[in-house]
């Protein structure tokens, strides 16, 4: 129903924020770590969108990007996972964190997330196989970099700057892997993005 929200600021919490779009303020439920990435209250922000209507509520998920509103809603398809549990996923683990775990069968990363159990994170493993993969097509796993290294944040990190600037992911880890080859092991952010332009 509604795909994106461009408006102002004018609230922000660790669990919602509110957008003023041309005098309608829009109360939107958002992961934990997208408060730290919001801008100053009172700048234009937009966030993509998932619309959740259930019996006793109807309520409205905002994401800084397509791919984590997308995740979302494949989230909510895994069998015992709402949109409260799914939220807390994406806040909780990075696109690469969730997909590696997911592809190395790694339980004790996705019961890290508050409310996911062994029992859950058995069936987000089983039923997320498949989905990931075509979702995220070059995702981590390609680096052959584990998880809890900060290079894996890093790489993310730029793969998220380079979509902000209107690249979509396919280009932007494309053009990260090439830098990634071409520049010297403890390259900084700046200096990776700054590359990866000239490779896109």
């Amino acid at each position: 129903m509604f795909a994106y929200l461009k408006g102002t600021l004018v609230a922000a919490h660790p669990t919602y924020a509110i957008v003023d779009v041309q005098g309608i303020g829009y109360s939107l439920f958002i992961p934990c770590r997208v408060l730290g990435e919001l801008p100053s209250l009172g700048q234009a922000v937009q966030f993509y969108t998932s619309f959740v209507v259930r019996e006793f509520s109807h309520a409205l998920y905002g994401f800084l990007n397509s791919q984590e509103r997308d995740i979302f809603e494949v989230l909510m398809n895994v069998t015992g996972v709402g949109p409260k549990l799914a939220l807390s996923l994406i806040g909780h683990l990075t696109f690469n964190e969730l997909q590696i775990a997911v592809a190395h069968k790694d339980l004790p990363t996705l019961c890290r997330v508050p409310g996911v159990g062994k029992k859950t994170a058995e069936r987000l493993i089983v039923e997320l196989k498949d989905k990931l993969p075509n979702l995220l097509p070059l995702d981590a796993a390609h680096w052959a970099i584990p998880v809890n290294d900060p290079k894996t944040q890093q790489i993310q990190d730029a793969i998220l700057a380079l979509i902000n600037l209107g690249y979509n992911q396919n280009t932007a880890q494309k053009a990260i892997k090439q830098s990634l080859k071409e520049l010297p092991e403890d390259v900084d952010l700046p200096t990776l993005i700054t590359s990866a332009l000239k490779n896109v």
